[in-house]
């Protein structure tokens, strides 16, 4: 029974990782018009919501050297839609800013199109179960991170 079990989550993070690969392999396609890739659609996606992040911070999030994501970084602030801001107490730290533009309403837009044409069909019963395992997974996650 234990053999039967270890086999089902691995069966599961299996899954779950080749969603991850075909997500990213759907979005980059519509994104490339727009002028933005996935990785930086992803930096984008964690910069909402968020006030005075630093690039050691959001590197750490997306699982990715400081020094890779400083080009991505570059990258968005080229096009206008991320802002360093100097620390005023620490001049060697920079917080990331998002600032607000029609590309971002754009490839949040698109986010929700595609998701809503990948649940097509699956009832909301098993969305909301589908979104409590997630959360579930999650939540071992990242306690797994801090230990």
């Amino acid at each position: 029974m234990a053999n039967l079990i270890t086999k089902t989550q691995q069966s599961l993070l299996s899954r779950l990782s080749k969603v991850n690969r075909l997500f990213a392999q759907a979005i980059e396609g519509k994104l490339a018009p727009m002028g933005i890739s996935y990785q930086e659609m992803r930096i984008v996606g964690l910069l909402m919501g968020e006030t005075n992040i630093t690039q050691k911070v959001l590197a750490q999030k997306l699982s990715v050297r400081a020094a890779t994501l400083s080009v991505a970084i570059s990258k968005l602030e080229t096009q206008g839609l991320v802002k360093r801001v100097p620390s005023k107490t620490d001049k060697r730290v920079n917080y990331l800013h998002l600032i607000p533009d029609t590309k971002i309403a754009k490839v949040d837009a698109l986010l929700t199109s595609l998701e809503t044409e990948m649940t097509h069909g699956v009832s909301t019963e098993d969305l909301h179960t589908t979104s409590r395992v997630l959360l579930h997974i999650i939540d071992k996650l990242q306690i797994q991170g801090r230990k």
